[in-house]
């Protein structure tokens, strides 16, 4: 199940499967999850070619996004992609690991994908850019991220502070300032880390015998498995879903937001996406208002 201190790189979240190519395009891992989203057996894929896997039409969507990439930092996305040809549609992630093409699918959920996330995302950060004081504006920001995930709680908090800098709760929910919140972390991950159930079993990834020597970095994975232990925290403190962002404020890591559920929840692949535009927009809105304090004359 991997270390308990860091992200379980050999396992994900079996709401999705993940493929990785070699150079060659030939499949080098494979999530063993693979057989319940294409109907095929997961042990019979590693050397083959991709286009055993997926279908023609796809392995040149997949390549034309791949050009895209802007930086070996940077993931692609792809909405409503038949992959192996059928009526079975999916969303697409696909993102370079050294010489490796990782490719992480999950069943499409939205066909039109018409949603205007950028205006309400740009909506929202309007209305935070109108609010004065730093405590209504955190404040104001976990209520637009609860808004957006439909989540329970969630928590703004920064680096090395003892309490949230903003927080929303349904209604009804204690406050989580001043409690012992369950140990999350992203581990370095500068994506959204999202548990989706937290009594899920994780899938395993599938690798060659010679995988030791030339190990994979999924750590841009948007599937990839928390650690067992951190799962296990959140899940006895009756927490059935979570999400992770990371606020980056001028170029650095200046905290996170955290949201919590009481259930199993996966918000679907655009509305991450979403959620991570929004979490961008507000580092910056943070930066903007440090800028001005240390701008500002003394009073």
């Amino acid at each position: 199940m991997g270390n308990q201190g860091t992200a379980n790189e050999s396992a994900i979240q079996p709401f999705g499967f993940l493929v990785a190519l070699a150079p060659d395009w030939r499949v080098s891992r494979v999530s063993a999850n693979i057989g319940e989203h294409l109907g095929v057996a997961a042990a019979g894929l590693i050397g083959q070619p991709v286009t055993s896997l997926f279908a023609q039409e796809a392995v040149h969507s997949l390549r034309n996004r791949l050009a895209l990439l802007r930086s070996p930092d940077s993931v692609e996305h792809l909405f409503h992609v038949a992959l192996s040809g059928s009526e079975r549609f999916y969303d697409v992630a696909l993102h370079m690991s050294g010489n490796s093409v990782v490719i992480e699918a999950e069943p499409s959920r939205n066909q039109r994908h018409d949603r205007d996330s950028t205006g309400t995302i740009r909506g929202m950060i309007a209305q935070l850019g109108s609010i004065d004081g730093l405590p209504d504006f955190f404040a104001a920001a976990a209520r637009q991220m609860r808004a957006l995930t439909g989540f329970d709680r969630v928590v703004i908090r920064r680096r090395g502070a003892d309490a949230p800098v903003g927080e929303a709760a349904r209604g009804g929910a204690r406050p989580m300032s001043g409690e012992s919140a369950p140990s999350w972390s992203n581990h370095g991950r500068t994506i959204l880390t999202m548990i989706a159930d937290t009594s899920a079993e994780p899938a395993a990834i599938l690798a060659p015998p010679n995988a030791r020597r030339d190990k994979l970095d999924l750590s841009h994975a948007m599937l990839l498995a928390s650690p067992p232990a951190e799962v296990a925290a959140l899940r006895d403190a009756g927490i059935g879903a979570a999400i992770l962002l990371p606020l980056i404020v001028a170029g650095r890591l200046w905290g996170d937001i955290v949201c919590y559920h009481h259930a199993p929840c996966c918000p679907d692949f655009e509305r991450r996406s979403a959620l991570e535009w929004f979490a961008l927009m507000l580092g910056m809105q943070v930066e903007i208002r440090e800028l001005r304090a240390r701008l500002e004359p003394a009073a």
